[in-house]
């Protein structure tokens, strides 16, 4: 029951941080070529006090959970070494704690991005572990 507790609140948690970033490269970003500057200012400004009360305790909470499940998921690791899932699973760790540390480090302690500034390369990362995360389970 813990186990799908921790899921359920990894999934939901996921889908609020990729929804923002969903929203801030593919409308957001395509809002700004039809508005003039002001009015996007003034759109951009209200997406952000929206979304930075919810979006930073998501991406916790999605790095929170997404620990536990890779520790009840990632398995022995047999002599031959590791298995195709436990490859990919690690590299969807990885890409994931990048994610989290990165934006828990900007959000709460204001210490800029690592490598990138805007959201494209985040959301590039989120698309990419969501695929990693539907591959795996397969090889």
């Amino acid at each position: 029951m813990i186990y799908l507790i921790f899921k359920l609140i990894h999934i939901f948690s996921v889908l609020i941080y990729a929804g923002f970033l969903f929203t801030d490269n593919l409308i957001l970003m395509r809002m700004q070529k039809v508005l003039s500057k002001d009015k996007y200012d003034e759109v951009r400004g209200y997406f952000k006090a929206f979304t930075k009360v919810l979006v930073p305790k998501a991406l916790v909470f999605a790095v929170i959970s997404g620990i536990y499940l890779l520790y009840i998921n990632f398995g022995v690791i047999e002599d031959s070494g590791l298995s195709n899932f436990q490859i990919l699973l690690l590299i969807k760790s990885i890409l994931g704690l990048w994610l989290g540390l990165r934006g828990i480090l900007q959000v709460f302690f204001g210490i800029q991005p690592f490598v990138f500034k805007g959201h494209t390369l985040p959301f590039v990362l989120v698309i990419t572990i969501v695929l990693l995360s539907q591959i795996m389970w397969y090889v």
